[in-house]
């Protein structure tokens, strides 16, 4: 397996990751507390999706240009790529609430 692949590898699983904590923390959240509602405007989601979509891809394009860096190298824009799949789990499921 190529540096590339393990270290996508291992962006996709810190992402696929962190969005199940999200989204389980998001779930548990809107449990305890029924009456509570996203006041959010609806451009507000679309902005933070944008700019998730951007950290994801960001990360990705860095990760693809530095393709012969070790992981530990790697370990940043992986975590990055994290953030930004967790800022859109979340404004998706806002966004599904209202």
């Amino acid at each position: 397996m190529t540096q590339l692949k393990k270290t996508l590898c291992v962006a996709f699983a810190f992402s696929a990751g962190f969005s199940y904590l999200a989204y389980s923390i998001q779930r548990a959240a809107s449990s305890v507390f029924d009456s509570c509602s996203y006041l959010d405007p609806v451009v507000i989601d679309i902005v933070s999706l944008a700019a998730g979509s951007f950290l994801c891809l960001e990360a990705i394009f860095d990760i693809v240009s530095h393709q012969e860096s070790a992981i530990k190298n790697q370990l940043a824009r992986c975590f990055r790529m994290a953030l930004g799949s967790c800022i859109v789990t979340i404004h998706i499921m806002q966004f599904i609430h209202k």
